[in-house]
């Protein structure tokens, strides 16, 4: 038998001077040695500490979270991606809460042919995206940027952004399109047409998902600028059957309709110049979806100093905000036809004031000037006060999942904000035009941007995705 009595045991100090260290210890101080780096050393050494931090499990997790508010960017990123890879629900979770918007760039370009604005429409899932642009009608996939197929249909070439409108049915993959008097519902997966509905020019819609009803609002002809009666059609998507036909409606520059969240009744609001200076009426129409009678009217009493630009009507149909003349913003409660708050924020853009309503109408955010300063006021419709100004231009659109608001415009660059402190979270940059339409995913991880060719320098007229 061998005689191993002398061999140096685990903790004893061997002749040359070494010892063998326990596994824990190695780990320990394998992640000290981490925690040093991260706490001193240059970016590249804290990259390489982190990617040295992946490899210890839940110790080394905890110091890459950690590591997503170090003052370098460059290691932001390096965490947030190292994250992505964790199968760690921990990881998971963090990533669920962190929106990376300073890793935000350009993923997809897409070109219009025309030299015009290009409109768009997403799908429920935010896999799929649509656009009219010259006469084609695309389907594009959001997360790989590409051409999935181009719908079989006759477009107008002309004006095609004012005179076609497209619309996903939610939670579906079915589109609606409305050209030249013809309404075309199509299954994007098939490509087929599964119903042709017929009417008048174009308009716009609205669905009702409980009953498969889709309620088509007809706009004037582009020729028509009489006062002429203009139906409401309600028609039963999986038969194509038209439901009924509201009338005792006449359309105006400016129409909105809205069903109601109980889904049994409609509101619908439209506005029209009510003479030669300009001055608006406003008019909003309650409608039983069941028996198609007129439950409720509502004339808004504007005086003349209330010339109205872009009146706004909430996704429930119960809020009105209508800006004036004076710069000054009206909030109407439809139930009681009075008004709640009147905000006077900045001064008018060019004789305009955009405003635009969170989709809870618990937001409103209003697009001014301010010392000839593009700004965007944020008002509480509950508190009926403000609650930030941000130096920015309007379009803006509101994710609330994310709590984040995001704006563009006549810069050419997107602004990402935090909605409850005002930071600026990013700007991207990346557009050559005004920027005419912006979307944000409910979650906030995917923003879509289209310019026009408003400017002499640039013809942008481009459909952009933006995420990491």
């Amino acid at each position: 038998m061998v005689d191993n009595s002398q061999e140096p045991k685990e903790h004893d100090v061997s002749l040359c001077g070494h010892y063998k260290i326990p596994a824990d210890d190695v780990v320990l101080g394998e992640l000290e040695r981490i925690n040093q780096l991260m706490v001193h050393g240059r970016i590249e050494q804290k990259i390489d500490a982190l990617l040295d931090a992946f490899e210890y499990g839940q110790a080394g997790l905890e110091i890459i979270i950690h590591s997503l508010h170090d003052s370098s960017r460059e290691v932001r990123e390096a965490a947030y991606f190292l994250l992505q890879e964790s199968t760690e629900l921990s990881a998971k979770e963090i990533l669920q809460e962190y929106i990376p918007y300073e890793f935000f760039k350009c993923l997809h370009t897409w070109n219009g042919e025309t030299g015009m604005s290009l409109c768009f429409s997403i799908s429920s899932d935010w896999k799929t995206l649509v656009s009219v642009d010259n006469g084609k009608c695309n389907l594009w996939d959001l997360r790989t940027g590409q051409l999935i197929r181009t719908l079989d249909i006759d477009l107008p070439n002309d004006d095609v952004t004012d005179y076609v409108n497209i619309a996903f049915i939610p939670d579906t993959q079915t589109l609606l399109l409305a050209s030249e008097g013809i309404v075309s519902v199509w299954d994007i997966q098939t490509d087929e047409i599964i119903r042709t509905l017929k009417g008048n020019y174009a308009g716009s819609f609205a669905t009702n998902l409980l009953n498969k009803t889709t309620i088509y609002l007809y706009r004037r002809d582009r020729d028509d600028y009489s006062d002429s009666e203009h139906p409401v059609k309600i028609w039963n998507l999986q038969t194509g059957q038209l439901v009924s036909t509201i009338y005792g409606h006449n359309t105006g520059e400016e129409s909105d309709l809205i069903i109601n969240p109980s889904e049994q009744y409609i509101t619908i609001m439209y506005c029209h110049f009510k003479d030669a200076r300009g001055f608006y009426d406003i008019v909003l129409k309650m409608w039983d979806l069941q028996t198609g009678e007129r439950i409720d009217t509502f004339n808004v009493p504007l005086s003349k100093s209330d010339k109205t630009f872009f009146p706004t009507l909430s996704q429930d149909g119960k809020t009105l905000v209508t800006c004036s003349v004076d710069a000054s913003i009206k909030v109407w409660n439809l139930q009681t036809k009075k008004i709640i708050h009147i905000f006077q924020g900045h001064r008018l853009i060019h004789g305009y004031q955009p405003i635009f309503l969170s989709p809870q109408a618990n937001i409103l955010a209003s697009g001014g000037e301010d010392n000839r300063i593009n700004t965007i006021i944020l008002w509480d419709l509950i508190r009926g006060e403000k609650i930030h100004t941000l130096q920015g231009s309007a379009p803006v659109t509101f994710s609330t999942e994310a709590k984040v608001i995001v704006s563009g415009g006549a810069d050419n660059t997107i602004i990402v904000w935090d909605l409850q402190t005002g930071e600026k979270l990013c700007i991207l940059e990346g557009h050559s035009s005004r920027i005419v339409d912006i979307a944000i995913s409910p979650d906030g991880q995917t923003i879509v941007s289209s310019s026009d060719v408003s400017s002499y320098f640039a013809n942008d007229a481009t459909i952009k995705v933006w995420g990491v």
